[in-house]
């Protein structure tokens, strides 16, 4: 059978790994919108160089815009592991230690696998 508890945990790291990464690359983006306001406000500029700064800010902030859009979509599922997987991992523990003790106790040496097997 496969392990639920293990799966879980992976999806929530996936997930955190996922989440941090689009959080830096959106602070990568407003640091570069934030370079070029400031570029345009210290520079001179005629009319084919503000074309050049206008598209590179609106390109700046259209990459954004999908980062931004797909971390509201990633937040609901990362905010959901993130404040349950610590309780479920507190919970599985406790029942793999009693589990262990129980099956110790009784001399049990199967597995669900072997149960499994053996029913089929």
């Amino acid at each position: 059978m496969e392990n639920y508890y293990e799966k879980l945990v992976g999806l929530y790291e996936e997930t955190k790994a996922a989440y941090d990464k689009l959080n830096g690359l959106q602070s990568a983006l407003d640091r570069q919108v934030s370079r070029i306001y400031h570029d345009i406000e210290k520079s001179e500029f005629d009319l084919e160089k503000g074309n050049e700064y206008a598209l590179r800010l609106k390109e700046t902030l259209q990459n954004r815009r999908v980062v931004k859009d797909e971390l509201k979509k990633l937040a609901p599922v990362y905010r959901m592991l993130r404040d349950n997987v610590s309780w479920v991992e507190e919970q599985y523990t406790k029942v793999v230690a009693k589990s262990y003790e129980l099956k110790a106790s009784l001399n049990v040496t199967k597995t669900i696998n072997g149960v499994l097997s053996d029913i089929g």
